[in-house]
């Protein structure tokens, strides 16, 4: 399987966060792209598959949020970037849509990381 970069992430976030849902992201879309994006705006929300694109050692049980006081849950039980795929996947607010620029708040990503797909969540989908 081969999987394209469609976009990056553009964002201050350098390091953890301890709350991702202020956080505010432009998914920056390479041009061959920006046609697929055709109202998209008509969305409350949006689902971004995005990738891990920093070094992270896997771990099949983690304590959720980082936080060693939380009992330790197996990795596919929690949201940590620990997996053996370094694919990540969050249900996002959308704020805008503005030629390549799609804006985004409350995804979990760094700066520089690659999105592969942006879909419509189920729930919102009325055609």
């Amino acid at each position: 399987m081969i999987i394209r970069r469609i976009a990056t992430v553009a964002n201050d976030v350098t390091e953890d966060v301890d709350d991702w849902s202020s956080v505010e992201s432009k998914l920056v879309f390479e041009r061959e792209y920006v046609e697929g994006l055709y109202k998209l705006n008509k969305f409350d929300h949006v689902l971004v598959i995005f990738g891990f694109h920093r070094k992270r050692k896997v771990a099949m049980k983690v304590h959720p949020m980082h936080d060693p006081t939380k009992p330790l849950v197996g990795v596919f039980a929690s949201r940590s970037p620990k997996r053996p795929n370094r694919i990540g996947l969050t249900r996002v607010e959308l704020i805008s849509v503005k030629g390549n620029i799609v804006t985004v708040k409350g995804l979990d990503a760094y700066d520089g990381s690659p999105v592969f797909d942006v879909k419509p969540p189920a729930d919102e989908i009325d055609y």
